[in-house]
């Protein structure tokens, strides 16, 4: 509104400075040039100034305004020039009134360039040549209605009633096109340039009819009140250029890409030239000056046909450059691995990328004219209402389909489908991108995380598994060393084994869902083999399937991660009973171990029905598998083939006769093993153990039937024993007493037995080495790791007698009989 305020003020010093002038007529005329440029030059040089924050055709609409404006100056100057210094009595004709009227019609010639559609750098050059092209054949139309005219001698020129009609109704339709381009463009950010620009052409509308009445009566007097019809309306240029939105190309969509030319500019303009030529001669004769109108015909038609030849030009150019595009955008088309499809409005394919032909197995060929519901799997086949319906009303669709190929296998892809119009013709443009992989892989994040929470689960389980199995285990070889029957200590033997069984089975779930990949040792692979086979020896035998164990005694040992060997041999065992179930519904499997020149081998063989030979050189890949979807991930293979290069070895696919059989090869390690201790399965007599007698022991554990099983059975050899049901118990007993061994457990409430130890080391750090932990989570690595910095035997539940008795020679053969301070009083008991 700045720019407004200060046209009207400076309307009213004109008035009132040019009032003032009126007795220096010298002195009145150049201040009327100066003031009256003054006004279309503010709009001229607030557009050059911004001129640098538009590109394309929003330059080209301010150019074309800035030349208009350009023009009314000379239109002024002229008019001003030849009428006040020269005295050439005409107020209303002559060559000024073309630059005149040319600048008045500029800012319809300006909305050529459509501004509010955005920069369109594209379309500039041809929409310039269109410009020209009107401006040329408006230049022949006022050539005839006021150059001719302006030829007649001065005292009979009259005012024209067809040239001030004409001049009226330019105003009007440049008002009237202006107003509508605002009503268009109202929702955008050009409605504002436009309205501001509508109501200074609505001023000047208005103003120049009153002034053309006056001419019209003869009334009109130049340096008076209708000078402002040449000052007002000119304010509203500057404030429209000031607030003009500036070029965003980021933003814009390119629509130089959809906007249809219009050479039929300039050719209609060429076309209509020799027609309104001889139109005029017929209404308006100008007789002896007929001439005249010849040579501005003449001139008008040699004008047009350069701008002619210069629109050929630009159409070839930009055809050249469209084509290039197109070129360049079906050659990134065809080398994309999306796959890219576009379908006609029939649904059937009109075009497809090579990423398209090859995913779903077709040539291009083939895929051409055929429907999309032929790429469909059955279960995606009644999505396709769903996605026209939704491409109709929003415009695009996304989601996810399953594909049938060529070979009627399927596999899932994610993708966007949206309409595009060219011609008129409405197409569908689809993208999509096969996620088989990533779905296969988040299935399998999810699965590994489900594995984590049964690992947590079973780790949980069997440490409440071994407690019972500890109390089963000890009592029942305190009964075989009171039993003297043989008939009944069979059968507690009996006993004795099975519940060894069992907390073998439960060893082996926490061996397999243990993870400590980094940690390797010197491993027996027989015994890691026999291991994982008994496992899966129930589901083995529950399917008809006969397992065949041939083991090498003489295999040297290797350098591995016990916890992912067994997951490489699981895997392979998995699949082979997987195979023989679906196949026969019975099968044999055979597990062989061998040593070889390299290290050792593990061989896995099935009866099944093999892998075919196509396959062979895929079934190590990531995400490859043959069981139908929802029963495999296609990984087991590739991560067990990961695991066995980790170790410097390989998995392979040995030929066989029949079925399948896979081979897992190590190297043996470099150094000899160092054999751990193994005690002997038939327990030492107590009674050979010397030295125990007078000792004291401290029993910690939370679970009284344990507590007991190990009271009776160090009493037996002579210890006097106190117990604790928890650490901060047992603490408060270290405290008052010196103890020559203490049992403690690892979990239990209020203080656990590594709490317990932390606390003894820093209040009496002697008496550590009295310390033996219990756990029934012997695999716990971070157990593991404490009790080989604390140097503290481990004793796994459930344990035998004979391990009792391993741990009392150990710990007491490094310790002198201790001394109580209360000089070895009756045994403290704690209550639990």
């Amino acid at each position: 509104m700045t720019w407004l305020a200060g046209g009207v003020l400076y309307s009213l010093a004109y008035l009132t400075i040019g009032w003032w002038l009126r007795d220096s007529p010298q002195v009145l005329v150049w201040f009327r040039v100066v003031a009256l440029l003054a006004a279309p030059f503010s709009g001229i040089v607030v557009i050059v100034r911004r001129r640098h924050v538009w590109t394309g055709c929003h330059w080209l609409f301010w150019a074309t305004i800035a030349l208009g404006l350009t023009m009314s100056s000379i239109g002024l100057v002229g008019w001003t020039v030849e009428e006040l210094l020269v005295e050439r009595q005409i107020s209303w004709l002559g060559w000024h009134t073309v630059f005149a009227l040319f600048g008045a019609v500029a800012p319809l010639f300006a909305m050529l360039a459509q501004p509010h559609r955005g920069s369109r750098e594209g379309l500039t050059a041809t929409t310039a040549v269109d410009i020209a092209g009107i401006a040329v054949m408006t230049g022949f139309l006022y050539s005839h209605f006021i150059v001719g005219p302006d030829l007649t001698p001065i005292t009979s020129q009259q005012p024209s009633l067809s040239l001030l009609v004409l001049y009226e109704f330019q105003q009007f339709v440049v008002f009237a096109g202006m107003a509508l381009a605002a009503v268009a463009a109202r929702h955008t950010s050009w409605g504002a340039t436009y309205r501001r620009l509508a109501v200074g052409l609505l001023v000047n509308f208005v103003t120049l009819s009153i002034a053309n009445a006056e001419i019209w009566h003869g009334m009109y007097q130049s340096g008076f009140v209708y000078d402002l019809i040449w000052v007002l309306p000119f304010a509203f240029y500057p404030w429209a250029a000031a607030a003009a939105p500036i070029s965003d190309i980021d933003r814009e969509t390119d629509q130089a890409a959809i906007t249809p030319s219009r050479p039929w500019v300039v050719f209609g303009a060429l076309g209509l030239i020799p027609l309104l030529d001889f139109g005029l001669r017929e209404v308006m004769p100008l007789g002896p000056l007929e001439g005249f109108r010849g040579l501005f015909t003449a001139i008008t038609m040699f004008s047009v046909l350069p701008l002619l030849m210069a629109r050929l030009a630009v159409e070839r150019g930009e055809a050249r450059q469209a084509d290039s595009r197109r070129r360049l955008l079906a050659a990134a088309t065809e080398q994309a691995d999306d796959f890219i499809a576009i379908l006609s409005p029939e649904g059937r394919i009109e075009h497809a990328n090579g990423a398209f032909c090859r995913a779903l197995g077709y040539s291009a060929a083939e895929v051409v004219g055929m429907r999309s519901a032929d790429f469909l799997a059955e279960q995606s086949q009644s999505q396709t209402p769903a996605i026209a319906e939704a491409v109709a009303k929003d415009g695009v669709w996304r989601g996810t389909l399953v594909r049938r190929r060529k070979d009627q296998s399927t596999f899932l892809s994610s993708g966007t489908a949206i309409s595009l119009v060219a011609d008129g013709i409405t197409h569908l443009v689809g993208v999509e991108r096969d996620v088989t992989r990533d779905t296969q892989l988040r299935d399998q994040l999810i699965h590994s995380e489900r594995l984590a929470a049964v690992g947590q689960l079973v780790s949980g389980v069997a440490h409440e598994l071994n407690n019972p199995l500890q109390s089963i285990v000890g009592f029942t070889e305190l009964l075989i060393e009171a039993e003297r029957r043989q008939e009944v200590r069979s059968d507690l033997d009996r006993v004795r084994s099975e519940a060894h069984r069992a907390a073998k089975i439960v060893r082996n779930l926490l061996a397999f869902v243990r993870r400590s990949a980094v940690e390797r040792a010197r491993v027996n692979l027989n015994e890691i083999v026999r291991t994982t086979v008994a496992l899966r020896s129930y589901e083995l035998a529950s399917s008809n399937i006969e397992v065949e164990e041939r083991y090498d005694d003489h295999l040297p040992p290797v350098l591995a991660n016990r916890e992912e060997i067994q997951q490489v041999l699981l895997n392979l065992i998995l699949n082979a009973e997987h195979a023989m179930r679906g196949a026969n519904g019975r099968g044999r499997l055979l597990v062989r171990t061998a040593a070889t020149d390299a290290g050792v081998i593990v061989e896995v063989q099935d009866d099944g029905p093999g892998v075919p030979l196509a396959l062979a050189g895929q079934i190590f890949e990531p995400f490859f598998s043959t069981k139908e979807v929802g029963q495999g991930t296609g990984l087991g293979l590739s991560i067990a083939m990961g695991i066995a290069e980790a170790h410097g070895g390989s998995l392979s696919l040995a030929p066989v006769a029949t079925g399948a059989c896979f081979r897992l090869s190590l190297p043996q390690a470099t150094a000899p093993a160092v054999p751990e201790f193994q005690p002997s399965p038939k327990a030492e007599p107590w009674s050979s153990l010397t030295g125990m007698k007078g000792r004291r022991a401290l029993i910690v554990d939370d679970e009284p039937a344990l507590r007991d099983l190990l009271q009776r059975l160090l009493v037996k050899r002579g210890f006097s024993v106190d117990v604790a049901a928890d650490g901060a118990k047992a603490c408060a007993l270290i405290d008052q007493s010196d103890y020559d061994i203490i049992f403690c457990d690892i979990q239990m409430p209020k203080m656990g037995g590594m709490a317990l130890y932390d606390t003894i080391r820093r209040r009496q750090p002697q008496k550590l080495a009295a310390f033996v932990f219990v756990s029934g989570d012997i695999l716990n690595a971070e157990l593991r790791q404490f009790a080989d910095a604390a140097q503290t035997p481990l004793l796994s539940k459930p344990f035998g007698i004979a391990k009792l008795d391993a741990v009392l020679a150990q710990v007491l053969a490094r310790r002198p009989a201790g001394r109580d301070p209360r000089a070895h009083g009756e045994p403290v008991s704690v209550p639990a």
